[in-house]
């Protein structure tokens, strides 16, 4: 009884997290502000809640992981915080701020100095990331990790390299008798970074989806929210005269300048110089949810949503990345994988997708042309942030039944598998799920290939 408490109560607690209605999306914000930045959050996006324990007489064997890399600072040479900053330069002095704009102006200020020179790098958060993220993989999974090898992979990405390294590292100081075999080579990509196993159908799918990308009547409206999005609250809170921040300073619109100074404080948060107080403090969590739609939208319509051909052309993509996992899981089954752990370091723009590929219950949004109706079919803030990771681990039990469970940032992730044992699920379902949902997104790209090539 009490275990069917707990499996129950496990069950409520992960529908409540991955709510998929806009009102829970919007109340999600007003506890977690962070998640309105989507991929921007820092790791965790929420904290962590209790997990499963394993049916009885299942041990643990076998430890997969695909990780995202660490906090980082910015990249495309931190636009956002120059762009923020240039406008409250010009308002400063004009002399239009308020006590909290003149706040605003100095943490921006700050975060442009810390970012200098850093565009992209891991920062210091980064690795303390994945060191706890390691030190509690091992904590849990010890017993695999003391028995043999583990075999780590990176993009050629330095910050996926350094998350790639902390990791290893941290497990051999926990464990020093452990062999490690890492790399970050062009020739293992094709895993890290997938692609379709098809050159010439990859770059032919490449072509059509940039098309698709480009005449997307979404992105008209995503342009719109920018322009007209309500974002008055925050304006009036910053300046005493809005008509000459917009337009002597440069600021454009509400909408626009407040996602500019949201995302820069959020994103800041980092490298340890975002400001959590100021944020909340200005921005209402109807501010943050327009900022949130307007962030999201590119990921459902260009790589996660399901219900458009393009995007699910494009995740079949990752094919070679779910064969990879499922492969060398069975071969640890079987006993012919060498190492008891495969690791792979990569991007956010490979673990979403990967989520949705896999059909984790919450990480399959849904396509559509009304973006805050496609934006608000999941919460991304929630799967995505720094250092997002999905760890798979197998269990077995002396009758040699084998057990898959799967944990999504450390929280039992669930699938749409009937099973008495969820969030452990027998193996033979996990990958007759899975390789559905591949076969079924790798389908949608040989027609729409086909019907091109006609």
């Amino acid at each position: 009884m009490k275990r069917l408490f707990t499996l129950v109560f496990s069950l409520l607690i992960a529908a409540t997290i991955f709510a998929q209605t806009p009102e829970d999306v919007l109340k999600s914000f007003d506890k977690y502000p962070n998640l309105a930045g989507t991929v921007g959050s820092t790791y965790p996006g929420i904290p962590f809640g209790d997990v499963a324990n394993a049916p009885k007489g299942f041990k643990p064997f076998y430890f997969s992981l695909v990780g995202r890399h660490g906090s980082r600072y910015e990249i495309d040479k931190y636009f956002r915080f120059t762009d923020a900053l240039k406008v409250l330069d010009k308002a400063d002095k004009l002399d239009i701020l308020t006590a909290d704009g003149k706040a605003l102006h100095k943490q921006i200020a700050e975060i442009c100095k810390a970012q200098e020179g850093k565009d992209g790098e891991i920062s210091e958060l980064g690795i303390k990331q994945w060191n706890e993220i390691a030190t509690r993989a091992y904590n849990r999974f010890g017993a695999i990790f003391r028995s043999g090898n583990i075999e780590a992979k990176s993009s050629i990405s330095l910050r996926c390299v350094l998350s790639m390294a902390t990791f290893t590292q941290t497990i051999k100081g926990l464990y020093p008798k452990i062999q490690i075999s890492q790399n970050a080579r062009h020739s293992d990509l094709w895993i890290i970074l997938p692609l379709s196993n098809d050159p010439n159908a990859s770059k032919k799918a490449k072509e059509l989806c940039s098309e698709h990308r480009e005449n997307g009547k979404w992105d008209e409206a995503r342009k719109k929210l920018l322009q007209t999005g309500n974002a008055s609250s925050f304006i009036s809170k910053i300046t005493t005269n809005r008509d000459a921040l917009l337009n002597e300073c440069g600021a454009k619109y509400d909408m626009d300048f407040a996602y500019l100074s949201f995302y820069s404080l959020l994103i800041a948060e980092n490298f340890e110089k975002g400001n959590r107080e100021l944020l909340t403090r200005l921005f209402t969590t109807e501010e943050m949810y327009n900022v949130y739609v307007y962030k999201t939208t590119p990921w459902l319509n260009l790589s996660m949503g399901r219900g458009d051909e393009y995007v699910e052309m494009k995740q079949s993509h990752m094919k070679p990345l779910v064969d990879d996992i499922l492969n060398k899981a069975q071969a640890a089954i079987d006993g012919k994988n060498p190492n008891v752990a495969n690791l792979r370091f990569t991007h956010d723009s490979y673990v979403g997708p990967l989520l949705s590929v896999m059909g984790y219950e919450g990480c399959v949004p849904q396509w559509s042309e009304d973006i805050e109706k496609a934006a608000t079919s999941f919460n991304h803030g929630i799967i995505s942030p720094m250092a997002a990771n999905l760890q798979i681990a197998l269990y077995r039990n002396k009758k040699g039944e084998v057990l898959v469970r799967s944990l999504l940032n450390e929280r039992d992730a669930y699938l749409p598998i009937e099973c008495k044992t969820a969030p452990f699920y027998p193996w033979s379902d996990f990958c007759k799920h899975i390789n559905k949902n591949v076969k079924e997104l790798c389908d949608t790209q040989e027609r729409i290939l086909n019907r091109e090539n006609r």
